[in-house]
């Protein structure tokens, strides 16, 4: 029986010019997480909604320019994105809110498909944004990642592994880069975005000071991987809504 693939909508936010970040953080997490998870018919549209809200910059790459990043579930096979933008869900109910707190020019979305490479949850999530080195196909990129990459992060280093609690990669769909109401737009390329579970911050800063990392996976990483376009830093996750129940009151 083939494996259902899960597919997610992750957007990458900017705030609404003359908004301090504060007060994006305060508006997106307080009223908008609320709005969106409590909206009428929203589960026939996403299956689950959390917010990754940047704690501090991460361990590998440059700093992430945004805030946060929001992720979405999508039920089917992930084509849903024009259909819900039409529906009075969004229309009447997000966008209008979005408008509050986020730059609706400078916020992206792109749609992914979600890979779990190991099941398993900590307290501190890392996200890594990445982007493929000029001259590696995409083919050759998804190839390294999903092997001579996850062997090294799984199996031959044992002081990462051992600290390492989950990982996923959500696999970007190339041209699937949106503005808000899945408008079509140019962007940057994105190719992965990674998520790791630690039990701490100070374990996942421990398991990227060990030697196994340093030996054994940063220059694999290095070969690959664009300097320039690749970023992480660490999130608070608030989940909002999951599986068709809104999660609000209850975090």
């Amino acid at each position: 029986m083939p494996v259902r693939k899960q597919f997610r909508k992750i957007a990458f936010l900017t705030p609404r010019p003359g908004l301090s970040l504060d007060a994006f953080y305060s508006y997106w997490r307080g009223t908008h997480g609320p709005t969106v998870a409590n909206s009428p018919g929203y589960a026939a549209y996403r299956t689950r909604y959390a917010q990754n809200h940047k704690i501090t910059d991460g361990p590998v790459g440059n700093p992430f320019p945004y805030p946060g990043i929001a992720e979405f579930h999508i039920p089917g096979d992930g084509s849903n994105e024009e259909a819900f933008a039409q529906t009075s869900i969004y229309r009447d109910r997000i966008r209008v809110d979005e408008l509050n707190f986020i730059d609706m020019n400078n916020t992206v979305s792109m749609t992914a498909v979600e890979d779990v490479r190991r099941v398993g949850r900590g307290k501190a999530k890392l996200m890594i944004i990445c982007s493929r080195a000029s001259g590696v196909s995409r083919d050759e990129f998804d190839a390294w990642l999903t092997g001579a990459y996850a062997e090294a992060i799984l199996k031959t280093s044992k002081c990462f592994s051992g600290k390492l609690k989950g990982w996923t990669l959500n696999h970007v769909v190339e041209g699937s880069f949106r503005l808000p109401g899945a408008r079509p737009v140019e962007t940057g390329a994105v190719d992965c975005v990674q998520e790791l579970r630690f039990d701490s911050a100070s374990e996942m800063a421990e398991a990227y000071a060990s030697p196994g990392y340093r030996a054994l996976i940063e220059p694999l990483w290095r070969r690959i991987l664009s300097d320039g376009h690749t970023f992480s830093f660490l999130a608070e996750e608030v989940v909002f809504f999951d599986q068709g129940r809104s999660l609000v009151g209850r975090q």
